[in-house]
């Protein structure tokens, strides 16, 4: 009992955050039906979409757990959703408010088996560096003087995230069976479920970084092109705690230091694209959690890539079907790229009297879903896919089928 009482009084927390949300959008959807004012439709809407975003990074702030990794995703997508919800959410991915240091010190104590943080350190900085979902990351020193990170997980967060996950799943089939009938969103919950437990095991993630780096390195991508950091000692891993190599740099979204810098941002590019390119194509294990916060620039131009939480290993056959999809896509062949894009096991639900152009138009609205999904390239200005739009591609063929294992895929390239 004493821990059911907190869960629920978490779900009544979420519910009664998203209930206003979602009734306040009906409320303007219905307002604007019969609205024949483009304009007017579309002041409307920014100012409902300013405060959903508003709303939704609350929700994720104030409730943490794996409503922040959800954020951090919506955030990501400016093409699935709003702007003004991107410009809210993407706060979500270096502002997380921190947890007390005690937690974290506590964690510590209990992972390495010791009475004091200065038993495994030489220096301990007690004001966090980052706040992440799960876990908290402190610069220190190591008794010999390297400069190394703790990421430390806050108390109790496993358990949050799977309910979390369980609301998340009534919330997907709820609006999936209504109001946004046009993605397959249970499928994504699917895939979280899976990859969950992998984010709570920080050996799982220390081995994944060592896989990594290896391949990188076999292939000559790394140290010339990007970085992984090391792990000084093997001891400091354990399931909830992590100590590694302390690596400095801007985020690769921070235009001011890249130019002051004279950083080439399309050789950052090109070095992302060879890092990513024999990950997920190549040896079919990947960094899947590439946010601005999460790829540090270097002076001499080079890209740290840091927490390994979320990786991604890929099956074979998904592997060669993704080789066979992208070089589809460089061909630049809307048939080949459309055939390529269905290979994966990607369904739309298709009405042929919406596409008078019959199957040329079809072909090209497949193409179009293929170039939004999961490819970095941005979609054509005339096209959006958010679904709030009247214009929405998703209104007219929405996407019956999502492979929940291409999911992680999607949200490295998109």
């Amino acid at each position: 009992v004493p821990r059911l009482v907190p869960g629920v009084a978490r779900s009544l927390r979420f519910w009664g955050r998203v209930v206003p949300i979602y009734v306040r959008y009906k409320q303007t959807q219905v307002g604007l039906a019969s609205c024949g004012v483009a304009e007017v439709r579309k002041k409307r809407w920014a100012v409902r979409h300013e405060w959903g975003g508003e709303m939704v990074r609350k929700l994720c702030t104030d409730l943490r757990g794996f409503y922040l990794k959800d954020g951090q995703f919506i955030g990501s997508r400016a093409d699935f959703v709003p702007r003004a919800w991107c410009r809210e959410l993407s706060r979500l991915q270096d502002r997380v408010p921190a947890v007390d240091v005690k937690e974290i010190v506590a964690t510590v104590r209990e992972e390495f088996g010791v009475n004091s943080v200065m038993q495994v350190f030489g220096e301990f900085d007690v004001v966090p560096l980052a706040s992440a979902t799960i876990a908290q990351v402190h610069v220190a020193r190591l008794k010999d003087g390297t400069a190394v990170v703790l990421k430390s997980q806050y108390a109790d967060q496993e358990g949050l995230c799977k309910l979390d996950l369980r609301n998340l799943r009534r919330l997907a089939r709820f609006l999936q069976a209504g109001a946004m009938a046009f993605f397959d969103m249970l499928s994504i919950v699917d895939e979280f479920e899976r990859q969950i437990p992998f984010e709570f095991d920080f050996k799982r993630e220390a081995e994944m970084m060592q896989t990594i780096s290896k391949n990188l390195t076999a292939a000559g991508i790394s140290p010339k092109l990007v970085i992984v950091p090391a792990l000084p000692d093997p001891s400091l891993v354990t399931r909830r705690a992590i100590v590694q190599e302390y690596i400095r740099g801007c985020k690769v979204d921070d235009i001011k230091t890249l130019e002051s810098w004279m950083i080439d941002r399309r050789q950052l590019m090109l070095r992302l694209g060879a890092a990513y390119g024999q990950m997920i194509l190549v040896d079919g294990v990947f960094h899947a959690d590439p946010h601005p916060g999460n790829l540090l620039v270097q002076y001499d131009g080079r890209i740290a890539l840091i927490d390994f939480g979320q990786c991604k290993q890929l099956r074979e056959e998904d592997r060669i079907n993704l080789c066979k999809f992208y070089l589809a896509m460089a061909s630049r062949s809307e048939l080949a790229t459309a055939r390529a894009f269905g290979a994966l096991g990607i369904e739309l639900d298709i009405d042929p009297r919406l596409f008078p152009g019959g199957e040329r138009e079809l072909i090209s609205m497949a193409a179009t879903y293929a170039n939004g999904l999961l490819d970095t390239r941005p979609l054509p200005e005339s096209v959006e896919i958010d679904p709030f739009s009247s214009e929405s591609p998703l209104k007219k063929a929405p996407i019956r089928k999502f492979p929940s294992h291409l999911f992680m895929v999607l949200r490295t390239m998109g």
